[in-house]
């Protein structure tokens, strides 16, 4: 099994003197039972584990009145006990349970002292007016796929990710072919734990095609499950299937992809889709100010779940960091790779476009870092043209100007339009650091 950064994260959820019961959310597969389990094994001498996805499982359990009667239904049913101090109780697949989802915030009141984690996927779209969700009485982490430095811990790169974490900018790195090599590899693989485990273990691309495509079919499955209409239902499996298609791209709802569906529809049916996280959409601001101005009505960028699914669903696995297709799949992975470093809460993924009154510059992706507004442009090629980036940047001097490419760790001087502006130059292989190198570049 795998290390997941979020490991980090439950160990201090485990010893928090404010601890509350946690949910832990994300798509399905990627990896948060799995997850859950290795931490529980780890630390706690025994997990209690609910799975309420078992029919016999939530026939039991979902008709607990209170606290109590739920832990005596653990007893008789398990024939063990969740013991406070020493007992992980794991609920997984709560969006089956109402009820369950409604009495998790009694567990903070009435046992403090007991460790609850519960897990659900499409844990949104289960979820109506009638639904008490227990806010303020429950803690939240969020799982994604695994990053590119989670991937190198899985294929035992431990030396090279320890360099990895250490450098800084401007110093020497030796091993800058070895990293953008293994990061092509990632591209590729994604980050599903179920691909990158295969390609650990035989390197074959075929058999994360058979996973990939089973995740899929899986994925389509469940929106149709959840849906509420067929009506709805087919917007929704025309988002699931097709959607990837648009990773890395700037759409709109009306036509999105080439069909005939109006924008009302579609733009429900993805806002739904990226509710159970299988999507981003970055929002388009045209200001720097904080807080920042979404612009909703202006066209959206798509990120994907996971860039492994984006290459399957495209059909794109020859020349795929070379080409017409190369650029589009780099934001993917850099978006993507952003997005993970919301554990704690989700990252707000925009990217910058002037007013179509102003001219035409936009750049790539943009996020909040504490009080400043960090501007980044993605790269795949080697001519680092950085003009919409400059004009981002000259609008407001508190912007940080990040470029992400190819090329190694260092602070770049331009000059544009008479102005010197600094630029933080980021390799791929380097994009989970984000944050703490432009910490770096702010001295």
């Amino acid at each position: 099994m795998f290390n997941r950064n979020i490991e980090t994260e439950l160990k201090k959820w485990k010893t928090s003197t404010i601890r509350k019961p946690l949910l832990v959310r994300g798509a399905r597969q990627v990896g948060k039972t799995s997850v859950i389990r290795k931490f529980g094994r780890e630390n706690f001498g025994d997990v209690v584990e609910i799975n309420l996805e078992k029919k016999e499982q939530l026939s039991v359990f979902d008709k607990a009145i209170n606290v109590e009667d739920f832990l005596k239904r653990i007893s008789i049913f398990f024939d063990k006990k969740a013991v406070e101090g020493n007992s992980l109780l794991f609920i997984d697949e709560i969006q089956q349970s109402k009820n369950l989802m409604e009495l998790l915030r009694f567990f903070a009141e009435e046992k403090p002292n007991l460790h609850v984690i519960a897990a659900g996927s499409l844990l949104e779209a289960k979820i109506d007016k009638s639904w008490a969700i227990p806010v303020g009485r429950i803690d939240y982490k969020y799982v994604y796929p695994m990053t590119f430095f989670e991937y190198l811990e899985a294929m035992k790169k431990s030396a090279l990710l320890d360099s990895l974490k250490s450098i800084i900018p401007g110093q020497q790195f030796e091993f800058k072919d070895l990293a953008s090599g293994l990061f092509k590899e990632y591209v590729i693989t994604g980050g599903m734990p179920e691909a990158v485990y295969s390609y650990v273990s035989n390197g074959n691309y075929n058999e994360i095609k058979t996973i990939l495509n089973r995740l899929q079919t899986a994925y389509t499955d469940d929106i149709r499950k959840y849906s509420r209409s067929n009506s709805e239902s087919k917007y929704l499996e025309y988002i699931v299937e097709y959607g990837a298609r648009a990773a890395g791209l700037l759409f709109t709802y009306e036509n999105f992809l080439g069909s005939n569906y109006r924008s009302r529809e579609m733009a429900e049916a993805i806002e739904t889709v990226e509710k159970v996280m299988l999507l981003k959409q970055a929002v388009a601001i045209s200001s720097t100010a904080l807080p920042l101005n979404p612009k909703f009505k202006r066209p959206k960028k798509m990120i994907w779940l996971d860039v492994g699914l984006v290459n399957f669903i495209n059909d794109a696995y020859k020349e795929l960091v070379t080409g017409v297709y190369k650029g589009r799949v780099m934001e993917q992975v850099v978006g993507q790779s952003i997005i993970a470093g919301g554990m704690h809460k989700k990252i707000e993924l925009y990217y910058w476009a002037k007013e179509r009154t102003q001219g035409s510059a936009e750049v790539d992706f943009c996020i909040q870092h504490g009080t400043r507004l960090v501007g980044i442009e993605v790269k795949s090629g080697n001519i680092p043209k950085l003009r919409s980036l400059f004009s981002m940047a000259s609008a407001d001097k508190n912007v940080i100007p990040v470029r992400v490419s190819w090329d190694g760790l260092k602070v770049e001087k331009y000059e544009f339009a008479g102005n010197i502006y600094k630029v933080l130059s980021v390799p791929f292989y380097l994009i989970d650091r984000l944050p703490d190198l432009v910490d770096c570049f702010l001295g």
